[in-house]
């Protein structure tokens, strides 16, 4: 049975490896000699991805829509692939496929949250670079930015989002194709002359106007003839339940130069996986023995050729990774797709009829391929979600997971889908800052199924946002004791524990994670070291935060901790000039990583105001809450410009704190400013409208004293 938890023997893997290895190379033959005789693609090799298009959603392949009529007329210029399928229904995994030519299983990336293509990952834009191709990419998602590891290769990746919609302030998630299109088209200009490989990805409602703009930009500069053109959907429609065609089954649409082929359609089945094996055939580049993926090009350039059939395989992880369900895998023939998650299910595709008396051979056939493919390649644990990106990628659905492994629970495909759209609404609400029914969401999944535990934890980060600090240490010791050695859990306990004020148990917790993080690996032991330094600091235990400093820079050089604590006991020994230096130290450390610790903005932000400097401050203040969008931060802001009598931009930052952070901990904090500085009516007015807002919220009490850090 697929699972998260399944080990292949190595002389296992490779015989699959290489089985496949030879299905592939015998499956191009046909044709191949004549593929190999014609010259390769010269002109400009342009791939068009388009995210959540199912093939069935363009008139080419039968959609009764008309609102499509450049794809349309790009498609009478081209071959049309019917059956293309997708390896995974998911953005991030389906383009790490797209560029690298590999299966999830391959390139690790999993999941659209915490995963990064790894830097050893070749990607087709590396490969057409060293063949002399310019590369560039101008792309819509966010998902696709740069810190995912798609862009490696490209020597221009344009994937700059504004911070937030102008109408609404939330984060913005898809940029238009205005901006994504002018990005691309200003490269294409620049490139007089040379090679080029240009990447676009677009949302589905900018699809028709990409290829138009494209193909226009194309023909300007007499490039369309000569060029290749791939259109290509990334997935279906957002799975609810399994995989199916409507989620994996998607649009490939590739013109060639002088239009050679047009008007072919292609019957065999595809996948995302042969793109970059296709590619590197049509301009003569080898094509790494690595790949399993096969080329196309002998049924593009001969309309008698042939692709035999094989499996194609596909994943959908996110259940497992998003809440600790079932991950769901699939094989797809041309007669039957076999899936695996919750339960196992055998369809029927193919239009002619099936004998049910071999439906069990099938399955039973199907099950232990799936079985041996999946066991070579155990997901690996997500990586932990930057705080700078926690509200994004909570309107996308997804919430911050803990850092440990879980065995799923015994769900029904019925169970499993309830509990992914009852997930997805609470990932929602708490990413439109709608945090009280977020947690009333997350409870009742709680309440369901409390052996989830990656749920259980996801409750707890939202009772804390909401300053429900009792609440969330309850539901982290419950999690503590049906997961004791895992020190994820260790770490958040204490974490809650200190904010409490409940600092001596928090010490117990933290010592309890330190020892267990060191079965882990190097970011979780350096995680729990700094969260130990932290800790012994708020105990004013200098020998302890220095000795938990060193450990965590030992871990993991990266993190900024050394740095940190130094200025923290300078800053404690009002050392200001000393302190600045030493956050500025780490601060550069951070920058340059793309990484930070909480406090590290706010505490250098503290000491340049120590010394007068308050413009340099105000810039510290805003840098921390870039990522920590903390309660404290906001306030420290309001006291700043309340200190410069800049009586507007206390007001201005107050509004900003109760709007980022709409809980009643934060009118509280904000109403109790509001009193320093002498507005007694703006804080009666700030704690009527949180009753009124947040009627039978239990952190309403907060209302009635100093709301806690």
């Amino acid at each position: 049975m697929p699972g998260p938890s399944r080990k292949l023997r190595p002389w296992v893997a490779a015989g699959i490896v290489s089985a496949l290895a030879i299905a592939v190379a015998g499956s191009a033959a046909i044709g191949w000699w004549v593929a190999r005789e014609s010259p390769p693609h010269q002109g400009p090799i342009v791939l068009i991805s388009v995210d959540r298009m199912p093939a069935t959603a363009l008139p080419v392949y039968g959609a009764p829509s008309t609102d499509t009529p450049a794809i349309d007329l790009l498609a009478s210029d081209a071959v049309v692939f019917e059956h293309a399928y997708a390896q995974s229904p998911q953005t991030l995994p389906a383009h790490a496929s797209i560029l690298s030519g590999q299966l999830p299983l391959h390139h690790g990336v999993r999941d659209d949250a915490g995963f990064i293509l790894k830097g050893d990952v070749q990607t087709l834009a590396e490969m057409l670079r060293n063949r002399g191709f310019a590369t560039g990419a101008s792309v819509s998602s966010f998902l696709l930015r740069p810190d995912t590891g798609v862009a490696q290769g490209f020597r221009f990746y344009d994937a700059e989002l504004p911070e937030s919609a102008a109408a609404d302030g939330e984060p913005v998630l898809v940029r238009g194709a205005s901006e994504t299109l002018d990005a691309a088209e200003t490269w294409m200009r620049m490139q007089d002359g040379r090679r080029f490989f240009l990447f676009v990805q677009v949302d589905r409602r900018d699809a028709d106007t990409a290829v138009t703009r494209l193909t226009a930009a194309l023909k300007s500069r007499e490039l369309y003839d000569g060029g290749t053109i791939i259109l290509v959907g990334d997935r279906g429609e957002e799975p609810t339940q399994t995989i199916d065609d409507a989620a994996i089954r998607i649009p490939l649409i590739v013109k060639q130069p002088n239009n050679e082929g047009a008007g072919r359609r292609v019957d065999a089945a595809v996948q995302h996986i042969d793109l970059v094996p296709t590619v590197l055939d049509l301009v003569r580049a080898p094509v790494p023995g690595s790949l399993i993926g096969r080329s196309l090009r002998a049924v593009l350039t001969d309309e008698k050729a042939t692709l035999s059939g094989r499996p194609l395989y596909a994943e959908w992880l996110s259940p497992y990774f998003s809440f600790g369900g079932h991950p769901v895998y699939a094989l797809t023939t041309g007669v039957y797709r076999y899936v695996h998650g919750a339960n196992e299910e055998l369809t029927p595709l193919a239009s002619t009829p099936v004998d049910p008396s071999g439906t069990s051979t099938q399955t039973a056939r199907l099950r232990d391929q799936l079985d041996r493919l999946t066991a070579a390649a155990t997901p690996a644990l997500s990586a932990r979600i930057a705080p700078a990106d926690e509200e994004r990628l909570a309107l996308l659905g997804y919430l911050a997971r803990p850092h440990v492994s879980v065995v799923p629970p015994t769900l029904s495909w019925q169970a499993q889908a309830l509990l992914i759209n009852q997930h997805r609404t609470a990932a929602l609400l708490i990413g439109q800052k709608k945090y009280s029914a977020g947690i009333r969401a997350l409870q009742s999944i709680v309440d369901a199924h409390p052996e989830l535990v990656v749920v259980q934890y996801q409750l707890a980060s939202a009772l804390m946002r909401a300053g429900r600090l009792d609440e969330a240490i309850t539901v982290l010791q419950d999690a503590r004791e049906r997961q004791p050695d895992e020190p994820d859990f260790a770490m958040a306990l204490a974490d809650a524990l200190m904010r409490a004020g409940r600092v001596e148990q928090s010490l117990e917790q933290v010592d309890e994670a330190v020892v267990l993080a060191k079965a882990s690996e190097p970011a979780t032991l350096a995680a729990a070291h700094e969260l130990a330094a932290r800790i012994a600091l708020a105990r004013n235990d200098v020998d302890a935060a220095t000795m938990h400093a060193k450990a965590a820079q030992e871990a993991d050089p990266a993190l900024p901790v050394e740095p940190f604590v130094r200025g923290r006991l300078l800053y404690n020994d009002a050392k200001y000039e000393e302190a600045a230096a030493a956050f500025q130290e780490a601060a550069t450390m951070a920058r340059a990583q793309k990484r930070s610790i909480p406090d590290l903005f706010l505490y250098l932000g503290e000491s340049l105001a120590h010394l007068d400097r308050y413009a340099e401050a105000e810039a510290q203040y805003r840098e921390e809450l870039k990522s920590f969008r903390s309660v404290h931060v906001y306030s420290r802001l309001a006291m700043l410009y309340a200190a410069t009598k800049r009586q507007e931009a206390v007001e201005d930052v107050l509004n900003e704190l109760v709007a980022a952070t709409p809980t009643p901990e934060s009118y509280a904090v904000a109403a109790r400013l509001w009193t320093i500085v002498g507005d007694r009516r703006r804080a009666e007015a700030l704690r009527s409208d949180a009753r009124a807002r947040f009627r039978g919220d239990p952190s309403l009490a907060l209302l009635g004293k100093d709301a806690r850090r």
